[in-house]
């Protein structure tokens, strides 16, 4: 295990195991909890490298920490933005035409879904969520990848390439929400 060095706001110094890191958010593990809460900053301190993140859930020992993603000093997974699994409906707009999906993963970077019919790749559509959670969100994406399935399903990955800064709150809220319930 990775260890990571963590500065409370009273200035005590905490040495914690790094558990994991998915997309804005950081699983530490601490030996002692005593004084740290909710919404507390905590400079962090890995390898070479002094960054912000604040507590955002606290059980047993763990703590799991918001991460802002321009903090680009914070360790690094493979992917920057790790998929996530979830079953949302949504519709497809080329103007005035509409195609029904059903995402089957999401990202801060895009969105995977399955569809009855063939879409062109590379091509930019309009995603509308239909979801409680987005509120009616739009996003411009492009189709990056195609896999033809069994019972005449397609398979779709996706890039957003637009996405206003109240939608991505609104993403980045679904996809933290998702993971503290992991």
């Amino acid at each position: 295990m990775e260890y990571i060095l963590l500065t409370a706001k009273d200035g005590r110094r905490i040495t914690a195991g790094l558990a994991s890191i998915d997309g804005e958010l950081m699983n530490v593990v601490v030996k002692d909890v005593t004084g740290l809460n909710l919404g507390d900053p905590l400079l962090c301190q890995y390898e070479n490298f002094t960054f912000q993140a604040h507590i955002l859930k606290i059980d047993a020992f763990n703590l799991y920490l918001y991460v802002p993603l321009q903090e680009e000093k914070a360790p690094n997974e493979r992917r920057r933005f790790p998929r996530h699994p979830c079953h949302l409906k949504g519709s497809l707009y080329i103007g005035e035409k509409q195609e029904e999906i059903t995402l089957i993963d999401i990202s801060l970077m895009g969105f995977g879904f399955l569809t009855e019919k063939p879409l062109e790749i590379e091509r930019t559509y309009q995603l509308k969520l239909e979801e409680k959670d987005f509120q009616e969100t739009s996003v411009k994406i492009s189709l990056q990848n195609e896999k033809k399935l069994p019972a005449n399903l397609y398979r779709y990955g996706s890039e957003i390439r637009y996405i206003n800064d109240g939608e991505l709150l609104l993403l980045k809220r679904y996809l933290i929400h998702h993971q503290l319930r992991a």
